[in-house]
């Protein structure tokens, strides 16, 4: 039994300590307590005040908001002594590999929003079938230019990552009558998609696709996977959609194939800097649209990432397996 899960197994006998880092818990710290009367909660407001905070604390729990535009403080939480389950809630983890699982649990917030993230790549790809971004731009000229628009019947959706959000995905798109394929880690067929690929084919799935989805995480596998080789491979005339991590795809590579005509579209809801600098060519790339990393961020949702938390701190009190947990060498 690893140190991790003894000291879960114990958490119900002893004072359990929860530190929300958030600048702003007004939204569900009052719901939190009234749910858990027995437990102890503190709020740290800054990342620079949250070494001590640790300090005073001594937390057996971390629920973690990433909220100022500085670094995620990865390397203070981890280093906390008392720290044995560390929520964060979002759902990639990037900002807190590599850590020791025999030490602290990690769990995320996969999930939590899921449906809205469906909702995103649903206008993303049918705003493109239909010429929105285009027509938009003839609308700030104030010019009426008329044109077809490309119908998205019978059109193959490609998804490249299948968990929560992926699967959410693959099921409105389905709904609406396209047909849907994804790519990921693991071979095994899934009943929400017609074909699964796995990443040594992902080159041929690409090629049959009328708009591909990135919603993988990003890991040592995913960073720079969609290079000018992918691009390469992607269907003539089809569009690209990045709702992941800005690091999985090389923006100077799609900024050509957008110039070439490779692609006839992109939507991108991440960058690999982000705030997107003003000096960014992504700004002035023909047939990009880009909207600032709000496809998981919906009014709510910050309420909901709590929530989602305190399921799972019944389980933990209980001595239940955490719903969620991440694995460090995987990063999902």
């Amino acid at each position: 039994m690893t140190e991790s899960q003894t000291r879960h197994d114990n958490a119900a006998s002893k004072e359990v300590r929860v530190l929300i880092l958030y600048d702003k818990p007004e939204e569900f710290y009052g719901e939190l307590q009234g749910r858990f009367p027995s437990v102890k909660f503190f709020v740290c407001k800054t990342y620079g005040e949250l070494r001590s905070e640790l300090e005073k604390v001594k937390p057996n729990v971390v629920l973690a908001y990433k909220f100022e535009p500085r670094p995620f403080p990865r390397d203070e939480l981890l280093a906390c002594p008392s720290l044995d389950w560390l929520s964060v809630a979002f759902a990639g983890v990037d900002h807190v590999v590599p850590w020791d699982e025999n030490r602290v649990v990690v769990t995320n917030a996969a999930g939590v929003a899921a449906p809205e993230m469906a909702q995103y790549a649903l206008a993303a790809v049918f705003g493109m079938f239909q010429g929105f971004p285009e027509f938009y731009r003839d609308q700030s000229r104030k010019r009426w230019n008329f044109k077809l628009i490309r119908s998205a019947r019978g059109a193959t959706i490609g998804l490249v990552g299948l968990g929560h959000a992926g699967q959410e995905i693959a099921r409105l798109f389905r709904a609406v009558g396209l047909n849907v394929v994804a790519c990921r880690a693991r071979p095994e067929p899934s009943d929400v998609v017609d074909r699964i690929y796995t990443f040594d084919r992902l080159n041929d799935m690409l090629a049959v696709c009328d708009a591909t989805i990135v919603c993988a995480a990003l890991t040592q596998e995913t960073r720079d996977l969609f290079n000018a080789d992918r691009f390469s491979a992607m269907k003539s005339g089809s569009y690209f959609v990045n709702m992941a991590r800005g690091p999985i795809v090389v923006e100077e590579d799609l900024i050509k194939s957008l110039e070439s005509g490779r692609l006839a579209g992109a939507v991108l809801d991440v960058t690999r800097v982000e705030p997107l600098p003003a000096e960014s060519p992504l700004w002035t790339a023909p047939n990009l649209l880009i909207t600032p990393h709000t496809s998981s961020e919906y009014e709510g949702w910050l309420r909901d990432a709590a929530l989602m938390f305190s399921d799972n701190l019944e389980r933990w009190l209980s001595g239940q397996p955490l719903l969620n947990r991440v694995s460090s060498s995987r990063g999902y």
